[in-house]
């Protein structure tokens, strides 16, 4: 059997070389498609992480209506699209990161249902370095921000 060879033209021609256009397509794919395969840990969007940690119990729509089995009936996961309303129109975007990071204060047993993700997002191995609290509070402003764009108006 013969096999087909992709040779270049004119005098930088290298006998059975492929041309160089379609070497560099191919290695820029290959590049590509390993970049969007290596997705870091801390390369989460807002909605991205809320829809990974929160959706489970908080609901997709972020209205307290979750899927989860774990949940306790007398104390369900509260709607979120309802934060700005219940403080006179204005997200209380401070009070929101507060309790999604979950170390500022000492807990009720109410707030131990809610994992404290100021302490579990943090980057194994280099915990509460000043750079992995930087990237903790960067994907908890980033929660905070998108769950008030479901805010109901």
């Amino acid at each position: 059997m013969h096999q087909r060879e992709f040779r270049m033209t004119g005098e930088n021609a290298t006998p059975g070389a492929a041309p160089v256009g379609w070497t560099i397509i191919a290695a820029v794919a290959c590049v590509l498609a390993i970049a969007a395969s290596v997705r870091p840990a801390f390369a989460q969007t807002g909605k991205q992480d809320f829809e990974q940690y929160c959706a489970d119990c908080h609901g997709v729509k972020a209205n307290g209506k979750g899927t989860s089995k774990i949940l306790s009936p007398q104390n369900p996961p509260p709607d979120l699209t309802q934060l700005a309303r219940q403080n006179g129109g204005t997200f209380p975007f401070k009070r929101v990161v507060s309790i999604i990071d979950g170390r500022e204060a000492i807990p009720s047993h109410a707030r131990i249902e809610m994992p404290f993700w100021g302490v579990t997002l943090q980057q194994p191995g280099k915990e509460f370095t000043p750079k992995s609290d930087a990237k903790v509070k960067a994907r908890i402003d980033a929660m905070a921000r998108y769950i008030e764009t479901l805010q109901v108006k």
